[in-house]
C-alpha cells in the first residue's frame, strides 16, 4: 500500500513543506488548489504554483517514512488526512484530476492511460513533475498557433525554450515539423520530455539539452515568464531564422507592451486568453 498524507498550508510555505515531504521519502508530491486567487512565481513555468491556502499531498511507499514526515511537520503544518491507496496505479491517484484537453477540433492532448477518440490527431502527454499538460491558457495559445501554422507550412524546425514536459515540441513534431529542440534547466523536465517523445514516436526527431543550440530555427517558442524572457532576449532573437516566427508567452496581458518593446527587432501580433497574452513576432 501507498500512504498518502494531505496538508493545507499558507501558499508560500508549500514549496518548503513539499521539500520536507520529499526529504522524508515521498515518492511524489502534488500541489492542489486551495483558497484565494492563484499565485505565480518567476520560474520557468506559467501555471499557478501556489494559492494563499495550498493543499500539499505526499505519497509514501514506506509507512515509517510517512510517520517521520507527519512527526517532523507536526509543529509546522499538521496532517489533515492520512489514507492508504493501492500500489497498483498510485501514480494515477497522484494525477487523478487530469483530463483530456481539446485544442482544436480533431486535435487532442491525452494521457497514456486513457483511450483517445478515433480519428484526428492525439498527442500523448503523461503529466508529472514537469510543467506542461495543455491545461494552462498560455500552452493552449501556443498549441493553437502551432496547429494553424502547420496547416500551411509543415517541415522546418522548432526551438522550445523551457520545454517542461515537451508538450509544445512534441506537438509540433506530431503536426508535421521536421525537427525540434527542447531546452530546460531542470533535468527532470528533460527526462519527462524524452519519455513523452518516446510515447509519441518522435524521439528520434527531438533533441534535448540545458542550453539552446545556435540554430537558426523556423519557429522559436518560449512559454516561460517575463523575467526569464527578458534575460533571454538576445538568445531567443538570434535563434529565429529569416522568415521565422518568435512566440513569447507566460505573459500577463499588462506585461505585453513592455515585452514587445524589449524585443525591438520584431513586430508582434497578440492573442489573449483568460488574462494571458501570446506575442507572435516577425522581424521588423
Amino acid at each position: 500500500m501507498i500512504t498518502q498524507l494531505a496538508l493545507t498550508v499558507a501558499g508560500r510555505e508549500a514549496e518548503a513543506v513539499g521539500e520536507l515531504l520529499e526529504a522524508a521519502g515521498a515518492l511524489a508530491v502534488r500541489f492542489e488548489e486551495g483558497e484565494g486567487p492563484p499565485l505565480y512565481d518567476e520560474g520557468l513555468a506559467a501555471e499557478p504554483r501556489y494559492w494563499p491556502r495550498t493543499a500539499v499531498i505526499g505519497f509514501f511507499a514506506v509507512a515509517a517514512s510517512a510517520d517521520l514526515a507527519e512527526y517532523a511537520l507536526a509543529g509546522i503544518a499538521p496532517v489533515t488526512a492520512r489514507t492508504e491507496v493501492a500500489e497498483e496505479g498510485w501514480e494515477r491517484e497522484a494525477l487523478k484530476d487530469w483530463q483530456p484537453i481539446a485544442i482544436e477540433e480533431g486535435f487532442w492532448i491525452y494521457p497514456s492511460w486513457m483511450t483517445p477518440p478515433a480519428g484526428g490527431l492525439t498527442v500523448t502527454i503523461d503529466p508529472g513533475l514537469a510543467f506542461g499538460t495543455g491545461n494552462h491558457p498560455t500552452t493552449r495559445l501556443c498549441l493553437r498557433w502551432l496547429y494553424a501554422d502547420t496547416r500551411t507550412r509543415q517541415a522546418g524546425s522548432l526551438l522550445d525554450m523551457g520545454c517542461g514536459s515537451g508538450i509544445l515540441a512534441i506537438s509540433g513534431l506530431r503536426l508535421g515539423i521536421g525537427h525540434a529542440c527542447g531546452v530546460d534547466i531542470d533535468l527532470l523536465a528533460l527526462e519527462a520530455s524524452a519519455a513523452n517523445a518516446a510515447l509519441n514516436g518522435v524521439g528520434a526527431r527531438l533533441s534535448l539539452g540545458t542550453e539552446a543550440p545556435a540554430g537558426p530555427f523556423d519557429r522559436v517558442v518560449a512559454n516561460i515568464l517575463a523575467r526569464p524572457l527578458l534575460a533571454l532576449r538576445e538568445t531567443l532573437s538570434a535563434a529565429v531564422a529569416p522568415g521565422g516566427r518568435l512566440l513569447l508567452t507566460g505573459l500577463l496581458a499588462e506585461q505585453a507592451d513592455a515585452m514587445a518593446a524589449a524585443y525591438s527587432g520584431f513586430q508582434f501580433e497578440r492573442r489573449l486568453e483568460e488574462g494571458w497574452c501570446l506575442l507572435i513576432g516577425t522581424r521588423a
